[in-house]
């Protein structure tokens, strides 16, 4: 098998992995059929075969005989440790991990609303009151910033979801204060209290359409930024703030 293919491959696996988390299906959801992930990930059957046959030999996946893949009820540790890699090799690429976030916390953000218990309210009220009061203070901003975000992971009730936060909180907390400085924090600010407003109101479908929008807004920053750089072709305005 060439270098190529066994790339492919990997990228195939890693693809597979993170829709897993982005979806935050439980044990037992059944996986797209291997038609539409060739659709969706746009590769050739044998790959996308390979990638699973990798996941059910690492006992994530089983293959059920006429009915397709299903997620195994694992350890959640295995599926997370599978990830670290993933986003440790995506550390420097912050347009990379802003997308895989935009996909995990909204679905989070969607079994918050209806899940949350009062704890998980007040564990999200604690960290929105810290961040008010130090909104002129970046670094520590930042720090409560991603409290807020790991609050309603954990209230997702989704252990995949929740694991995923922790291991971003630490990768991204320490990038977000340089991007604080820059951009400021009172649109994140005010699209933190939005997101406890319909969480605390058990509005799932506002809580997602929240949290996109929010995240969508830090990656369009973050591509504006990426474009200002050296060598860096200007994008297209095409993400509204």
């Amino acid at each position: 098998m060439s270098i190529e293919r066994i790339n492919l491959a990997n990228e195939t696996f890693n693809h597979i992995l993170a829709l897993i988390a982005a979806r935050g299906y439980e044990p037992e959801t059944k996986l797209p059929s291997e038609n539409e992930l060739v659709i969706s990930i746009g590769v050739s059957r044998n790959t996308v075969r390979t990638a699973l046959n990798r996941l059910n030999a690492l006992g994530i996946l089983e293959v059920r005989h006429g009915e397709g893949y299903f997620l195994k009820d694992i350890n959640v540790d295995v599926f997370t440790n599978l990830q670290l890699p993933i986003l440790l090799e995506a550390y420097s690429n912050v347009e990379t991990l802003t997308e895989f976030r935009i996909g995990v916390e909204s679905q989070g953000a969607a079994l918050a609303a209806l899940k949350a218990t009062a704890e998980d309210l007040e564990s999200m009220e604690r960290a929105l009151s810290l961040s008010r009061e130090h909104i002129s203070d970046k670094e520590r901003y930042a720090l409560y910033d991603m409290d807020f975000h790991l609050a309603i992971a954990r209230a997702s009730g989704n252990s995949i979801i929740s694991r995923s936060i922790e291991m971003l909180k630490a990768l991204y907390t320490v990038w977000l204060r340089s991007f604080v400085r820059v951009h400021g924090n009172s649109r994140s600010n005010d699209f933190h209290h939005q997101l406890f407003n319909a969480i605390r109101n058990h509005d799932s479908d506002t809580a997602r359409e929240i949290m996109t929008a929010h995240l969508t807004d830090v990656l369009y920053k973050v591509r504006l930024d990426a474009a200002k750089k050296p060598g860096v072709l200007p994008i297209e305005d095409d993400i509204q703030t």
